[in-house]
Parts: C-alpha cells; sequence; structure tokens
C-alpha cells in the first residue's frame, strides 16, 4: 500500500478547507452528516488535485451500493493516469457497501500496488456493516468528518468571510448565523451577497446588512411557533403573510403539527422525567434547548387545547385541499389557536 499521510482530527474540516491543500494525502475518508460540507472538501480536491485540461481524463466517480461487484472497485483502482502525475476517484456511498465486498476492497487497499499518483476519496455515512475497510481507513486515511455543531455555525461564517474577504464584526456574523438558521448553504449565498455589495471597502452597515440578509423561511416559521405559543395573534399573522410568499400552507401545517405534537410528547414525558435534559434523552431529535422552551410554553396549554389543535389543523388541511383561500384558512387557524383557553387564564 503507498504511504499516507496521518489522518487529521474529524473538527479540523473547516481549518482544512481554508488551508493550501500541499502534498495530497493518497486516502480520503469523508463522513458525516453535512453533504454542503462534503461538497465543499470534494470541490477542493478536484480543484487542487486535477491538471487543468486533463481533469476530464483523471477523475472518476464511482456510486457504490448493496449490489457493487468488488472487480468493477478493483478496475477503478487500477487505471493509470493519463497525460499527467495525478488521477483522482471517488468512491461514493462506500457506506453502502456489504461487509463482504468491504473486505475484498480492504484486501485490495492492502496488497494491490496502486500508482502513486493515484488519490481516493471514500465519501459515506456511518458504515452500516463491520469489515476491516473502515478500520484501515482510520488508520490510514485523512479523516474529515463534515458534521458541524450548532454552536460551530458562527465558525463557518467566518471561515466564508475569510474565503471571500468579507469583514463582518462579530454582531454581524453571529445576525447572518441566526437569520440562516445556521444553514450552511444559506451562510454561503447570505455571504457572497455581502461581499459582493462590499467589494474594495470589505465592510458594510448594519443598515446594508438588514437589507441583504433576511431571515430564513426556517427561521420565520420557528418565530411563527413562538408567536403562537406566547398567543401573540398580531405577531403571527405578520409573520404567517411572509411565509405565505415562500412557503406552501401545507408546508406550514405539517411544521405547526410537529410543534403541538411535540408540546404534547414533552407534557406526556414531563410527570416522569423531571429535567429537560433527561426529556431530551428520550427525545433525540430534539434539543434541551428546545425542551425548555416546550416546557415554558405548556404553562398557557392544557389537554384540551392540544386535542382541539389537532382537530383544527386537520380541518384547515381539509379546506385547503378543497379549494378555499389558504389565507384565510390559515389566519383563521392561527387565531384558533392564539386564542386557547389556556392562554387566558
Amino acid at each position: 500500500m503507498p504511504p499516507t499521510k496521518p489522518s487529521k482530527p474529524a473538527s479540523n474540516v473547516l481549518e482544512w478547507l481554508g488551508q493550501p491543500l500541499g502534498q495530497p494525502s493518497t486516502f480520503y475518508w469523508l463522513n458525516g452528516s453535512e453533504d454542503y460540507l462534503r461538497e465543499q472538501v470534494q470541490r477542493k480536491l478536484r480543484k487542487e488535485v486535477l491538471d487543468e485540461g486533463f481533469a476530464e481524463f483523471n477523475h472518476q466517480v464511482l456510486r457504490l451500493g448493496p449490489g457493487s461487484k468488488p472487480a468493477a472497485i478493483l478496475d477503478a483502482l487500477s487505471e493509470l493516469p493519463m497525460m499527467t502525475d495525478r488521477r483522482l476517484l471517488e468512491l461514493q456511498n462506500v457506506h453502502e457497501l456489504p461487509a463482504k465486498v468491504a473486505d475484498e476492497v480492504n484486501k485490495m487497499l492492502q496488497h494491490e500496488s496502486l500508482h502513486p499518483g493515484l488519490i481516493v476519496v471514500f465519501v459515506g455515512d456511518t458504515p452500516k456493516t463491520k469489515s476491516g475497510l473502515w478500520d484501515t481507513l482510520r488508520q490510514k486515511a485523512n479523516v474529515l468528518t463534515c458534521d458541524l455543531e450548532a454552536k460551530q455555525r458562527g465558525d463557518f461564517v467566518v471561515y466564508c468571510c475569510s474565503q471571500h474577504q468579507l469583514d463582518l464584526t462579530s454582531q454581524q456574523q453571529q445576525l447572518v448565523a441566526e437569520r440562516t438558521a445556521g444553514s450552511l448553504r444559506l451562510i454561503t449565498s447570505a455571504v457572497e451577497r455581502l461581499a459582493l455589495f462590499a467589494g474594495d471597502s470589505r465592510q458594510v452597515s448594519q443598515s446594508e446588512l438588514d437589507q441583504l440578509v433576511h431571515d430564513s423561511a426556517e427561521v420565520q416559521t420557528w418565530k411563527l411557533t413562538a408567536a403562537v405559543g406566547e398567543a401573540n395573534t398580531r405577531k403571527a399573522y405578520a409573520l404567517l403573510e411572509r411565509l405565505l410568499k415562500q412557503e406552501a400552507a401545507q408546508s406550514l401545517l405539517s411544521y405547526l403539527n410537529s410543534y403541538v405534537l411535540g408540546l404534547v410528547q414533552v407534557m406526556q414525558l414531563k410527570t416522569r422525567l423531571k429535567t429537560a435534559a433527561a426529556i431530551a434523552k428520550e427525545l433525540p431529535r430534539r434539543s434541551e434547548f428546545q425542551i425548555k422552551k416546550s416546557l415554558e410554553e405548556l404553562g398557557s396549554w392544557n389537554e384540551t387545547d392540544l386535542g382541539n389543535a389537532f382537530e383544527r389543523l386537520a380541518r384547515a388541511d381539509f379546506r385547503i385541499k378543497t379549494g378555499s383561500d389558504p389565507l384565510l384558512v390559515m389566519q383563521l387557524l392561527i387565531l384558533q389557536l392564539c386564542n386557547r383557553s389556556g392562554a387566558r387564564r
């Protein structure tokens, strides 16, 4: 097996993206749930590994799956670079490989004489099988885990600003992260707009940022449920009108249904589990912060309110599907949810 560079810690993916590639590793293993980060890593590898003018001949993407044959993978690993020194092979969905095939690939990496100019990128989620391949990749590959926790979204804003030579204040960076709901794609888009507007000055004022970066639909939807939780009909109406210009009414109904369902789940668990942290362990898709918010809001909801909410959501869905005006139907629904009996106490 050709020598490789040591693996980088998974937390260094942004640092890795921000640095020159230098001498590439023989193997890379991209895992983690952030598809956009994976795309950024792959784009950088393609740009810096492949020689301009020869990329078409020296870049192959092989999509793997349960039916992948070892012979096809061996053929891809055995191809030589054409008219240049390097060749880039991307093995997508490597986590889908059956254990037997993964073991065959591991043998290839251990025993085949691969061309020294071959760079192999393994791309996939958490492996579904047990195989020596994963141990080999942990030891020999440059492992880049493409995940970012919520608190690291601000780091991605900083990274994007550095890439586009944009100087935002810490407060402005935080606003970009908040208004995009931490979406890496939306962060990139917002920073690109700001950098284009700023030009050589590299700076924008607060009013200019407010004009160029608005709350994403996800943030506005979260604010809508917060307004419903506060029984603030006027605020909820204003958010609803803006959202219906971006989202279908059924999408908002689905979000409101998930919001009410979350309240019901927390209500059922809070009698047995006394803390938000304990409840969050039972509901892994929700953060401790979200649980605390639900516990606060449950002070203005009772069981009858929650039962009525589901009934009204179903009725609103039926009315929209049978031709009623979505705005009027949604306004009536918001009025009913905000005017619940628990909120009038």
